[in-house]
């Protein structure tokens, strides 16, 4: 385990390991990242269990390159503070879409942080969103709700009416904000975790960015681009289990 650790720490891909000491060396670390530490204790038992339900779920079906699991605790650590950053500009009624959920970073961490607020995770591919929908129900969620659509079609018959709009590793950045516009039912705010170098090599101007620590967030205001006409407003319903669009 001290072993497994230390690579880990070294941010080198972890060696076949028995599932418990792979489990045990990810959950200390992410223990260790700060943002982790300011959550109460409830909301930092459903950041574990995440963690938890991910290695368990994904040890038979592929949502998460387990070549990666060296990059998970970043990655948690990632989803944690947006999740704090939106929980400080929310109001009780706010909602959140989050754009190609995949393994649920940020989504599920969102809501684990953000347990009172609507939370929509939009995802094309079935077998993630059955993921989604098993942790969120494993983690006690009752206002996340995954829906499997592709971005597009989703947007051309559905829309959320969304306060925030988050994506992770979704679209290149210039992509992000028109795909949003056309998913929200009202002004939104977008924000979406980039690195330095993206920072570097589109130009993002400092008025642009949110900084926490370590991490970046690219920030934009986003208003709905189609005429909310014919189109269902998806929050009606559906919370807490997979949906799909149609």
């Amino acid at each position: 385990a001290r072993e497994l650790r230390e690579r880990l720490l070294a941010g080198a891909p972890p060696p076949p390991s028995r599932p418990e000491v792979l489990e045990g060396a990810l959950l200390e670390r992410c223990l260790e990242e700060e943002a982790v530490q300011l959550l109460d204790a409830a909301a930092k038992e459903r950041v574990l269990g995440y963690v938890r339900a991910l290695l368990r779920y994904n040890a038979r079906t592929n949502v998460y390159a387990r070549s990666s699991y060296d990059k998970l605790p970043f990655h948690v650590a990632d989803s944690v503070t947006l999740g704090l950053m939106i929980s400080e500009a929310a109001t009780p009624s706010s909602s959140v879409l989050d754009l190609g959920s995949g393994s649920g970073l940020p989504s599920l961490l969102l809501a684990a942080v953000n347990p009172q607020m609507h939370v929509y995770a939009l995802e094309s591919k079935s077998r993630k969103t059955r993921f989604l929908a098993q942790a969120g129900a494993e983690l006690r969620l009752p206002l996340y709700t995954p829906i499997t659509a592709n971005v597009h079609e989703f947007a051309r018959v559905s829309f959320v009416d969304a306060d925030f709009v988050t994506a992770k590793a979704f679209k290149p950045l210039p992509e992000v904000a028109p795909i949003a516009a056309a998913c929200v039912g009202r002004r939104a705010l977008l924000h979406v975790p980039v690195s330095e170098a993206q920072v570097r090599d589109i130009s993002l101007a400092e008025s642009q960015l949110l900084r926490r620590g370590r991490f970046v967030y690219y920030r934009e205001a986003v208003v709905p681009a189609r005429s909310l006409v014919k189109r269902r407003d998806f929050g009606g319903g559906g919370a807490g289990a997979a949906a799909v669009a149609h």
